[in-house]
């Protein structure tokens, strides 16, 4: 059983109008596995339940990036399916500069409250740039728009995707950067409680045979 989060999280999650469960995450859960053997059973939970339920082994995988998690070592790993990628959205109307770290000095950068960003917490830590912390992706367009942040992190393909989906949005009123404030593989990421080691040998040979004759990057390309 793999937990996922309990949000509608485009395009890495996507809920239709009749409640079905589809996107990226998912697919790549049953199009690695089923060939496996393995019928995958989804359960969408709270983030923090959903990792207690993972270390006590009440489910058995997840979809993360290693580098996002504090205590990577409590469990297995898998070789990378895809790179997540965050970039700076800025306004057309003020346009920012980042080809560095240094760029962002006194800006006031709008992100996630809940999440973490390997490339800017340092500096945010520091006091060199203002983290202005909102609960969404939504709220983040809107401060950034308004004025009241000069950028904001965001996910590239959920931006993109949001973008082409939903034209409310006026995406064309916003850019994002070229250059990435960080690049995170994900992963499979399975329990310790159970033996999964064979199971995580099998899945980095089929990862290694997708990649190989294109089947994986034909998964990626339905949600660029």
């Amino acid at each position: 059983m793999a937990f996922i989060p309990d949000t509608n999280w485009p395009p890495y999650l996507i809920e239709n109008s009749g409640g079905k469960l589809g996107g990226l995450l998912p697919d790549l859960l049953h199009e690695v596995l089923n060939p496996l053997g393995y019928e995958v059973k989804l359960l969408r939970l709270p983030n923090k339940r959903g990792w207690v339920m993972l270390d006590s082994g009440e489910v058995d995988l997840h979809l993360k990036a290693r580098e996002w998690v504090p205590n990577a070592e409590d469990y297995l790993w898998s070789d990378p399916l895809f790179e997540s990628e965050d970039v700076l959205l800025y306004s057309r109307e003020r346009p920012i500069r980042f080809d560095t770290l240094e760029d962002l000095v006194g800006l006031r950068i709008a992100v996630i409250s809940s999440f973490v960003y390997p490339g800017l917490d340092e500096m945010f830590a520091a006091g060199e740039a203002d983290r202005v912390p909102l609960d969404s992706p939504f709220a983040m367009l809107d401060l950034v728009a308004m004025g009241r942040a000069d950028a904001a992190v965001v996910n590239r393909a959920e931006t993109l995707w949001l973008f082409r989906n939903r034209p409310e949005l006026h995406g064309e009123r916003f850019a994002l950067t070229d250059v990435a404030t960080d690049i995170s593989p994900y992963r499979f990421v399975f329990t310790k409680q159970k033996s999964w080691a064979p199971l995580l040998e099998k899945i980095n040979q089929e990862l290694a045979a997708m990649k190989a004759d294109g089947r994986l990057d034909e998964i990626l390309h339905r949600y660029r």
